[in-house]
């Protein structure tokens, strides 16, 4: 054997799976290997091609199991994650006895770090392995020390970027620490961004503003132009429901609020706007034609009723070719990987069709651009970093195995992930957290819910007597 034939050295060699590489061509490798050295893929093809070119450090059989791209979740609020059970299930016209504001008012900086690492933990068990935080985390420094303690990707930006405190609900007057003011907005916006400083980061920064209904056109503006600049997401919460839409619409004008964002140059196709559950039919051309991306939430829609009466047109702009992705949002009833099928149900119910392979784009490439990421992650190819799931294969869920897409999305949605890779690190390994131990955060998120729920003074509601 020549030098020239010798295998070539890498540091990882994922065989032996059924290797969804989401390329361009949608390449399917029924029997598939990866090479990985450093923090990037180098070879992607059949098992014994690739098994031949390359000499590894380390061999990862995936005993033909699914191999894909971490997952991307485009909206996910870290610090609330442990409200769910807390937060009645019931949503009320009235004030809730126990709101989203009276939970992040009695935060401190350690329960966002230990939330985030149960967030991050929860992603890798469902084969995420990047989420978006829409500038809700009070102190994002506890948020990126937590999510790269557990080793999955996140988009952090400046908190609470408002300027206008009579929006649709009453979340800025209840929320104390961080109190609506207009100079601290502009003052602030753009200090996240010093994280892509480093190109290797595992936490990026992005533009975020709390949402379109506290926000002035000056505030807008600021964001849209700053996230230009830098060449990063900006997001936004927009339109939740008919009462949202009608307060933008009153306050831009009087017209469709979406209309005259476009009139005025604020729209773009690095525009991230989240929820949208009430569009109108002249706002889908100037959705489609300004490239920006959505996060749809149709956990959401269902959970607050919001279209028994509205149609909701998201399935609709998915087929015309709108890019539409996922986000967790609140875990009110849901967590990571729910979403999926919840959407694939809400379509059908409102006489549309969302394919599984449709569905796998919103969550890996059509994320990937929605994040402003799409060199880097959403697809298994040369080049890019290696963020590599691979999931079971001795759990009922995934069987029969015929039609590994679909019944990975929609029957085996849940906790059916095997090993991770981020970055080309090892975090995830027999359905385990090779970085933390596993056992000792859970037990934190645990007691730092109780901890909460002390200052708060609050008891949470429950069905039926409790004998201690």
């Amino acid at each position: 054997m020549t030098e020239q034939t010798l295998p070539a050295v890498c540091d990882t060699l994922i065989r032996n799976g059924y290797l969804i590489t989401m390329d361009a061509e949608r390449t399917v490798y029924a029997c598939g290997a990866v090479a990985v050295s450093g923090n990037a893929i180098v070879a992607v093809g059949r098992d014994a091609d690739i098994a031949a070119r390359f000499l590894p450090r380390r061999v990862i059989d995936a005993k033909g199991g699914v191999i894909h791209p971490g997952f991307i979740d485009c909206h996910c609020h870290a610090n609330i994650h442990l409200s769910r059970g807390i937060i009645p299930d019931q949503p009320a016209s009235q004030p809730a006895p126990f709101s989203f504001s009276d939970w992040t008012n009695h935060l401190e900086d350690e329960d966002e770090y230990i939330q985030t690492q149960i967030v991050g933990l929860e992603m890798l068990r469902h084969g995420y392995t990047f989420f978006l935080e829409p500038g809700t985390v009070y102190e994002p420094d506890a948020a990126a020390a937590a999510a790269e303690s557990v080793g999955v990707r996140a988009g952090l930006a400046d908190p609470y970027l408002w300027d206008v405190s009579d929006g649709p609900n009453s979340r800025p007057s209840t929320t104390r620490r961080i109190p609506n003011d207009s100079k601290r907005a502009f003052k602030i916006l753009s200090g996240q961004l010093t994280r892509n400083k480093d190109p290797d980061a595992l936490v990026r920064g992005h533009v975020a503003l709390y949402g379109v209904g506290y926000s002035s056109e000056d505030l807008m503006r600021a964001a849209k132009d700053c996230a230009d600049a830098h060449g990063v997401t900006c997001t936004t919460h927009h339109n939740f429901d008919q009462d949202d839409a009608k307060s933008n619409d009153e306050r831009f004008g009087g017209g469709h609020n979406m209309v005259y964002f476009a009139q005025r140059g604020l729209l773009g196709s690095n525009c991230l706007y989240v929820h949208m559950n009430v569009i109108r039919d002249d706002e889908i051309p100037v959705i489609l034609d300004s490239g920006m991306s959505l996060v749809w939430h149709p956990g959401n829609s269902i959970y607050y009723n919001i279209n028994s009466s509205f149609k909701p047109r998201i399935p609709e702009l998915i087929e015309r070719g709108c890019n539409v992705v996922f986000g967790v949002d609140a875990a009110k009833i849901w967590t990571f990987g729910d979403l999926e099928l919840i959407g694939y149900l809400d379509a059908r119910q409102h006489g549309h069709y969302i394919s599984t392979a449709r569905i796998m784009e919103m969550r890996t490439l059509n994320a990937a651009r929605a994040v402003g990421l799409s060199d880097m992650i959403g697809s298994i190819e040369s080049g890019k970093r290696a963020d590599i799931v691979i999931r079971s294969t001795d759990v009922p869920e995934v069987l029969p195995g015929v039609n590994p897409i679909q019944e990975l999305l929609l029957s085996g949605h849940r906790a059916t992930v095997s090993t991770v890779l981020v970055d080309g690190r090892l975090v995830f390994l027999d359905g385990r957290s090779t970085q933390v131990d596993q056992n000792a955060v859970v037990a934190a998120g645990r007691a730092m819910a109780r901890r909460v729920l002390d200052r708060a003074g609050y008891i949470p509601r429950l069905p039926w007597n409790v004998i201690s």
